[in-house]
């Protein structure tokens, strides 16, 4: 019931959305899947807007940790917009802090999620997968047996906090008697969940996973140095208390974690048809302050290949090449 009051109250007197026509008869569905990333996946955010903007329609999305989250609240309803709005919210770190739930002492994590989920709630409400207008999949793995789990039906805000729940960080989130943990550690981007529990015709990946090319270039860097002796005395400091400064524990963990997210990555798009890829750049993966370029970088990417998206959604579904163009990912036999 909530659900369908929720969906009345966001599209009522709604105007059409504007784009090029797009032609009749049989298109193909298109499923979209948002990867994991931090902060960057803000950059969904734009991706998202411009395919509002341009009318091209979404059947169904599936998403691990911050894309689930972003995901989540479009397939219930919110617009490109408004998801733009909400990242403007958490730019301030004092804001972030709020949602700091500490557990002491840190035995299964730093932090419990608790009050991020309860945030995500306050624009969620208890929805259900089943009061979605889109088919929405969320990607957690179980952390004891290893298990990757594509959770949708039960409650929405409970999935994300089980996929968004980074190890060593966020206490793991148990989901029908399961401890599930980040879906990012076993599924970055989400592909092949779409392929299996969907209907789409066409898989589009929206990755901010860094590429093998990024890692030789160089650009994975997060942290610049402190330019000041002053910030490099107080780095130092913080060094010897602070779990999740740069070198410690936590943060050897994530990064070995991103290491094997980077490969799992590079295996996974080339099952879909198109992969968009925003601007990868210096920042910190809880830089909610950069949200603004995040989200311009998929704003950019998205309008870059505008045209090979337009060909997938024209395409026969019967068919697996939308043109004589060779799509990102095709299968060649």
């Amino acid at each position: 019931m909530f659900g369908r009051l929720l969906r009345l109250f966001r599209h009522h007197d709604r105007p059409p959305r504007a784009g090029r026509p797009l032609s009749g008869g049989g298109r193909a569905k298109i499923g979209l899947a948002l990867s994991s990333g931090g902060a960057r996946g803000l950059a969904h955010v734009g991706v998202l807007q411009v395919l509002e903007e341009n009318g091209i329609e979404i059947h169904c999305i599936a998403g691990s940790s911050m894309g689930s989250y972003v995901g989540a609240l479009w397939a219930a309803g919110f617009s490109g917009k408004e998801l733009g709005e909400l990242a403007a919210e958490m730019h301030d770190r004092r804001q972030l802090w709020k949602l700091a739930d500490p557990i002491i002492p840190p035995m299964r994590g730093l932090f419990r999620g608790l009050r991020a989920k309860e945030h995500l709630k306050r624009s969620l409400g208890d929805l259900c997968f089943e009061d979605l207008e889109r088919r929405f999949l969320v990607i957690t793995v179980d952390i004891d047996t290893k298990e990757r789990i594509v959770l949708r039906e039960g409650s929405v805000a409970d999935a994300v906090h089980a996929s968004c729940a980074m190890p060593g960080i966020i206490a793991p989130v148990v989901i029908n008697g399961r401890r599930c943990v980040d879906g990012g550690v076993v599924d970055p981007i989400p592909v092949g969940a779409l392929q299996k529990y969907s209907e789409a015709d066409r898989i589009i990946a929206v990755s901010v996973i860094p590429t093998f090319e990024e890692v030789e270039a160089g650009l994975l860097g997060e942290d610049a140095p402190p330019p000041s002796l002053a910030q490099r005395g107080i780095a130092a400091i913080n060094r010897n208390f602070n779990l999740l400064a740069p070198g410690n524990v936590v943060d050897t963990f994530r990064q070995s974690i991103r290491a094997a997210q980077i490969r799992i990555a590079h295996d996974s798009v080339k099952r879909a048809d198109l992969c968009l890829r925003p601007e990868h750049f210096l920042a910190s993966w809880h830089d909610y302050s950069n949200f603004e370029r995040f989200i311009e970088a998929g704003r950019k990417v998205t309008l870059e290949h505008l045209d090979e998206i337009y060909a997938l959604v024209n395409s026969d579904p019967k068919t697996h090449v939308a043109s004589g163009k060779k799509l990102v990912g095709e299968f060649v036999t």
